[in-house]
This record gives structure tokens, sequence and C-alpha cells, in this order.
């Protein structure tokens, strides 16, 4: 029977925070939130667990770090154009920030990282924000409308994650969509199984569904924002 082949230690004095935040963000990204640990981590580093807490006293201030690593670093694309093209590009820049560090977007939405992304990513939001106020809505709909945006790119960006391969591809959820339209009745559900293979393949291209939902509500701002009707009250 093959022996194990026990991990190299770093070298001495060559742990870092950074180095840390480092390793952690390509744990999290590899396992995922909930197979993180501190153990697992310093298994990675090659280090004995209590190091790690020499820099951080825990996995939540861990946690934090990670995600304002790269939320910090991010820097919202230079765009020119009207409001709503502007709007369009940041929106798909943080879309794709999101789909491409699953690890932060998971920090975010589970919770595990104090803080939210309006605290985390104030320079985005302060775009989005100024861009909207600027649009001609009065301040209670461009408040709603950041809110939309802001929710609509993080859930999308978050289901693409949670149900996409590591090749960005969907898995166990289109087969199981695909059943479920097989097993209709065509009597009974004409409509659903009439347009089943569009409704397919709208399920699994995740980027595009998210692309053709932003240009939706970017049509309703755009009407909203050239009329005097008022912002739909909850």
């Amino acid at each position: 029977m093959s022996q194990s082949v026990p991990r190299r230690r770093a070298p001495r004095n060559s742990l870092s925070a950074e180095l840390i935040v480092d390793r952690a963000l390509a744990l999290l990204d590899q396992k995922g939130i909930e197979a993180f640990s501190m153990r697992a981590l310093a298994e990675e580093l090659g280090v004995g667990t209590m190091a790690l807490y020499t820099y951080f006293r825990g996995k939540e201030e861990l946690f934090r770090a990670a995600r304002d690593r790269v939320l910090g670093t991010y820097q919202p694309p230079c765009t020119s154009g009207s409001w709503d093209e502007q709007l369009r590009a940041l929106c798909l820049s943080m879309y794709e920030l999101f789909t491409g560090r699953p690890s932060v977007l998971q920090l975010l939405a589970e919770g595990k990282a104090e803080g939210d992304f309006a605290d985390a990513a104030s320079v985005t939001m302060e775009q989005v924000v100024k861009l909207l106020c600027g649009s001609g809505l009065d301040r209670q709909a461009a408040a709603r409308a950041a809110g939309t945006l802001i929710g609509f790119t993080i859930g999308s960006a978050l289901r693409q994650v949670r149900e996409c391969d590591e090749e960005g591809q969907m898995t166990a959820k289109a087969e199981l969509l695909r059943r479920r339209f097989a097993a209709l009745s065509p009597e009974r559900h004409p409509a659903l199984t009439d347009l089943a293979p569009e409704l397919t393949v709208a399920r699994e291209d995740g980027e595009g569904q998210y692309t053709f939902g932003l240009g939706l509500i970017l049509c309703g701002l755009r009407e909203l924002a050239g009329s005097d009707c008022a912002a739909p009250q909850s």
C-alpha cells in the first residue's frame, strides 16, 4: 500500500497575511465555503493551524479579508455613452467579477463575511447611484432601481455559480429540467411543452439569460426616466 507524501512545510518566516489570503481564496474557489476550514488551509500552506491565528483571529476575519481583497482591487469599467449604456457595462462587469470569483460571491450571499455588498464595494455602488440619479428618475425610483440592479446581478451570478460545473456548463439541474418538461402532458400544458426546447436553452445559458434580463430592466428604467409617471409603489 502506498504511503501519502507529507506536505512540505513553509520556509521559516515565509508566512504572511497576504499569502494566507491568497491561499484561502484559492481553497474557497476550489472547495467552497462549507468544506473550508482553518485546518485545511494550514495543511495547504504546510504550517500548523495555530500559525494562522497569529494573523487572523478566526474564519470570519479571514473571510472578510478575502472579500475585501477581491472587491478592493476591483476597478469598475471606465465607459462613455448614455447613462443606461454605462449602467449596462457596469452591471456586466460586476456579473463577470462574481462568476469569476465564486468564493467572494458566496461569502456575500451567505453572510460569511461581516458587512454586505454596499459597504464592501462602495465605489461601484457610488457609480450605480450617480448614473441613476442623473437619468431623470426621482430619488425614490433611483433608490429602488439601484436595489433592483444589484439584487438581480448578484442573484443571477449566484445561480450561475451554484448550477454550473467547472467549465461553466449546466449539469444536473439542466437534465432535471429536460425530464420535467418531457413528463408534462401536452393537453394540460400546451404552452410549456411547445416552448420546452427554448426554455431549456434559456435555463442553460446563464450569462445570456442575465444579459437579456438586464436589458429588460434598463428598458423599463429608460421608459420611467423619460415619463412623468412615478415608480411603482410597494
